[in-house]
C-alpha cells in the first residue's frame, strides 16, 4: 500500500476551495454535487499522492465515493496504453508537460 508523502501547506484550506469552485462543486469523475446526506461530500485528492504538491494538474476535486475509488487505482508515473476518461486526460496532461519541462526532453523518448 502507497503511503502519502509532503505535509499540507498552510494555505490548504483556500486552494481546496478553489479547486472546488474550478470544478463547479461537482466530482469531476462521477458528476455528482457536493451533498453530505448521500455520502457525496467533495474533497481534494492529490494523485500523485504528495501533500505539499499543489499544482493544478495534480488535485481531483473528487466526491468522497471516487476518491477512494481512485485512490487505490492511479499511478501517475505509470506508462499508459489505454486512453484516459475525459476527467481525467487534464490530470495526465499536466503530469507529462511538468515532467518533461523538469527533464527537458519527453518523458518517453528514454524508452
Amino acid at each position: 500500500m502507497r503511503k502519502s508523502t509532503g505535509k499540507y501547506p498552510k494555505d490548504w484550506k483556500e486552494i481546496a476551495k478553489r479547486i472546488k469552485e474550478k470544478a463547479g462543486w461537482k466530482c469531476e469523475r462521477c458528476g455528482h454535487p457536493d451533498d453530505k446526506g448521500s455520502g457525496h461530500v467533495l474533497t481534494v485528492h492529490h494523485l500523485d499522492w504528495n501533500r505539499s504538491n499543489c499544482a493544478d494538474w495534480n488535485l481531483a476535486a473528487l466526491c468522497q465515493r471516487c476518491h477512494l475509488h481512485v485512490q487505490g487505482k492511479v499511478v501517475m508515473s505509470q506508462i499508459w496504453m489505454l486512453s484516459h476518461s475525459v476527467w481525467m486526460q487534464p490530470h495526465v496532461d499536466g503530469y507529462i508537460k511538468s515532467m518533461t519541462e523538469k527533464l527537458s526532453y519527453p518523458p518517453w523518448a528514454a524508452i
